[in-house]
């Protein structure tokens, strides 16, 4: 049996606030905006045409964004929703006391019943509030997506509330438009090099403030069955480093709506390609090559406005076919929580997501404002819009992508191992990586950095670097977050038994603890030291390590497909019981090393030596003589360390020895 509804509050209350995932954020009507929706060219000029227009700009598709003399909006808002027109307009509202937040209505809300909700009480529901389901979230039980009709006699915001106010409802938020803003802005440039793989002594730059690149990958250089997806603006697929036998999977244009997510403009679509370049350009003996070179490549375009049922088709398509899902952009310093519907969609993509179903990574940059994430207190900061100039945002500040507990939030940490003046910070922050350094309000203010050498657009769209595919004018936290994006691709590579969850660890556990004492340059604020858990607010847990961190990987392989200590002199004795099997023994080594191998008479045994990480069944130091049960392998001199020694069957099964000793 249904509950009673809970009393509604009056009318006039209903549209005083909004929902958004789980927060109750109070509202005002912007003055001299609104939004319209448009069907037709015929409309648009409708709508132009309005007394007291005086700007009108595109939204999202099919949305606009009108711009009205003060004094002049509800009469506009009138005329459009005339007969003669049939337009629907919605007011533009901010949060209370946060001039630089807005809010954009569409017609639309995600409503969420709850469990104990019945067939008949939902349907019930819907109609009474004049609404009209457009779809049910697949995996999101008893979710859905309506529209709000004009038998409402409400705007969504009001519908939404009174919805959310009844026991069979568990949330009803209005489906906003999200605008985004790219986490870069072009830099001189300063070098010629990749410092950010492997770095050395130099001018503005310290010898530890790469990532460890070359060490990494002398244990794993990436799979082409792990896939990095990079959502941006556009993508210059004709670019030699993004070719390669299998290197671009499953493309998607959010914008055209095809599968060709190339640039279309000059001045917009220029981000995407340094930001995948950084993450998986090819290794093909020229050009730049990136963190994750060997695994491939999944290109989404999308425009960087986008409502909350946009973003979920986004995510969930990406979500099904990619293990690393890189994000360069968020919202600017505002009051910008996810909705509850995507809120929910990251949740369950972190944690069952990917085509491994072991959760899809998603890495977002925390931004280029010197911003912090999330301050419900703040009174007034300041920031630069590259448009606008500086902006004052009043009220609260809280960026829902990078708080978002199952996402790996990345700020950016310089040439110098010390914090970027720019980069966004917070107890949100979870890592940092080596990019580029700016003011982040003052762009003719030198501060000491190098950039960031990557692909850029020479055919399609906008450059960084005039006539050229290559560039070293990247950076911002577009360029740190693609760099561990790419990491965690290299960690899955190394194995890709881990969950998504297992690999936000690995990062942790495995960075290193890069200290700047300094105050911040613009706040002069403290928070480059690290507390009693190990994180502190500009570097999270540290900057990232891709040595440290596949190697990690590896051995967390070895746990899980057991190991068993060996020491020199000693013999073991095993089974393998068929084709394919394989042990791994550990033995720590100080210098030269012979393993010698006895196995079942007639079949086909092998050993594969490695330092440092179990090998795999398809990479191995050395290999002795083919189609023999029997193997005597000698290395030496060899450096001091660790080393694993897999005994595999090729072909056949039965009982083997391995012998160790000093050559």
């Amino acid at each position: 049996m249904t509950k009673k509804p809970k009393p509604t509050p009056k009318r006039k209350d209903l549209g005083s606030y909004l929902w958004r995932g789980g927060k109750r954020i109070d509202i005002e009507k912007e003055e001299d905006v609104f939004t319209a929706k448009v069907e037709s060219e015929a409309e648009l000029n409708s709508l132009c045409s309005l007394p007291g227009v005086k700007e009108v700009r595109p939204l999202q598709a099919k949305q606009y964004r009108v711009y009205v003399e003060k004094g002049r909006r509800d009469k506009a808002m009138a005329d459009y929703r005339s007969k003669d027109i049939s337009g629907i307009a919605h007011h533009a509202y901010r949060p209370q006391d946060a001039a630089n937040t807005r809010y954009y209505l569409t017609d639309q809300i995600v409503v969420k019943f709850r469990p104990e909700a019945s067939k008949e009480s939902m349907e019930s529901i819907l109609s009474d509030a004049g609404v009209r389901v457009l779809k049910e979230y697949p995996g999101e039980e008893r979710t859905v997506l309506v529209q709000v009709m004009k038998d409402a006699d409400m705007n969504p915001i009001k519908v939404a509330n009174k919805l959310a106010m009844l026991d069979d409802v568990e949330y009803a938020e209005p489906n906003l438009v999200n605008r985004f803003q790219t986490f870069y802005r072009p830099r001189d440039s300063l070098f010629e090099r990749q410092w950010h793989l492997s770095s050395w002594d130099g001018l503005e730059l310290s010898p530890d403030a790469d990532v460890s690149a070359p060490e990494a990958w002398d244990i794993e250089r990436g799979k082409r069955e792990i896939v990095v997806a990079v959502v941006d603006d556009g993508f210059d697929l004709d670019h030699p480093d993004f070719m390669g036998e299998g290197k671009v999977v499953f493309p998607k244009d959010y914008v055209d709506g095809d599968s060709s997510p190339f640039p279309t403009s000059e001045m917009e679509d220029y981000h995407g390609t340094p930001c995948a370049g950084v993450a998986i350009a090819e290794e093909n003996g020229s050009g730049v090559v990136g963190i994750a070179p060997g695994c491939a490549f999944m290109p989404v375009r999308f425009p960087f406005s986008a409502d909350d049922n946009f973003l979920w088709e986004i995510f969930d398509f990406v979500g099904k076919h990619a293990d690393v899902i890189s994000c360069s952009w968020g919202p600017p310093p505002a009051y910008a929580p996810l909705s509850q519907l995507l809120i929910d969609r990251f949740t369950e993509l972190t944690t069952s997501g990917g085509p491994r179903k072991k959760g899809c990574v998603i890495v977002f940059a925390t931004g280029n404002y010197n911003s912090p994430l999330n301050d419900p207190d703040n009174v007034s900061f300041r920031w630069l819009h590259p448009v606008y100039g500086l902006i004052d945002t009043d009220g609260p500040i809280f960026n829902g992508n990078t708080c978002h507990p199952g996402v790996i939030a990345v700020s950016s940490s310089t040439s110098q191992n010390r914090k970027a003046a720019y980069s966004n910070w917070g107890p949100e922050v979870w890592v940092c990586a080596p990019s580029n350094n700016f003011h982040p309000i003052d762009d003719q203010m030198r501060v000491p950095g190098q950039g960031v050498w990557t692909t850029d657009n020479e055919r399609h769209g906008l450059g960084f670097s005039e006539r050229s595919q290559f560039t070293g004018d990247f950076g911002g936290t577009s360029s740190a977050a693609p760099l561990v994006a790419g990491i965690c691709a290299l960690i899955l590579s190394a194995n890709n038994n881990l969950t998504a969850a297992q690999v936000k660890e690995i990062l942790k556990e495995t960075a290193d603890k890069i200290v700047d004492d300094r105050p911040d340059i613009v706040l002069g604020k403290l928070g480059g030291t690290y507390d009693a858990t190990g994180r502190c607010n500009w570097f999270g847990f540290g900057k990232v390590n891709a040595a440290r961190a596949v190697r990690r990987a590896k051995e967390l392989l070895g746990e899980q497909t057991g190991i068993s200590e060996m020491s020199i002199g000693a013999e073991v004795t095993g089974r393998l019981d068929k084709s394919g099997d394989a042990k791994v023994f550990k033995v720590k080594v100080g210098d030269g090393l012979n393993v010698m191998l006895q196995g079942a008479k007639g079949q086909d045994f092998d050993i594969f030596i490695r330092k440092d990480a179990p090998p795999t069944t398809k990479e191995y130091d050395a290999q002795g003589i083919a189609a023999s049960p029997n193997e005597n392998v000698s290395l030496g001199p060899v450096q001091p360390g660790d080393y694993y020694i897999m005994v595999r069957s090729y072909r056949g099964s039965g009982d083997f020895s391995l012998k160790l000793k000093l050559t």
